[in-house]
């Protein structure tokens, strides 16, 4: 066989979301009132979105190997055959509807996210909240950037910045 398949089996033990089986996280409540929730969905997304990046990455390599494949085979004089190109970009048009469709989930989510993180009254929490929720940093990049320990800003400043903005968001319902 011309064409590696081994992500093939990966791809069928977790199949890629169809534009309209997308999960709605808008609609998951009516309206979502726990900060933490919003915290993890936003996480959630944005692991979603890599994965779907780099699954569109793969589609284009493999599109670009068959390409080749086919180029050369016509260049003998066989039969023209683009089937498994026309295969690869229809499942990276899929793919990247699918992306669309978070990436307006997750600007929504962080949008919503931001509301609440600007009431933070603590300006390090603040800092921290942003740091790992809006721009995604890892634990050691928020410790790093803050000038904190990873030890220190995970067990320490993180339940308490947590604990403060859902005070807050409670608050604020009332």
């Amino acid at each position: 066989m011309l064409l590696d398949t081994g992500f093939q089996k990966e791809k069928e033990k977790y199949p890629t979301k169809k534009h309209s089986d997308n999960y709605n996280y808008k609609n998951k409540k009516s309206d979502i009132t726990d900060v933490r929730e919003i915290f993890r969905q936003t996480t959630h997304i944005n692991m979603q979105i890599n994965a779907k990046i780099e699954e569109i990455s793969y589609w284009r390599h493999l599109a670009s190997k068959a390409q080749q494949v086919f180029s050369e085979v016509n260049t003998r004089g066989a039969r023209k055959s683009t089937s498994r190109v026309e295969e690869c970009v229809c499942k990276i048009i899929d793919i990247e509807e699918s992306l669309k469709t978070d990436m307006d989930d997750l600007i929504a989510l962080k949008e919503k996210a931001m509301r609440i993180i600007d009431k933070m009254d603590v300006p390090e929490y603040k800092s921290l909240l942003i740091h790992r929720y809006i721009c995604d940093k890892t634990w050691y990049e928020v410790a790093d950037s803050m000038g904190y320990s990873y030890v220190h800003i995970v067990n320490r400043l993180h339940p308490k910045a947590l604990k403060r903005i859902s005070e807050i968001a409670i608050g604020a319902e009332n």
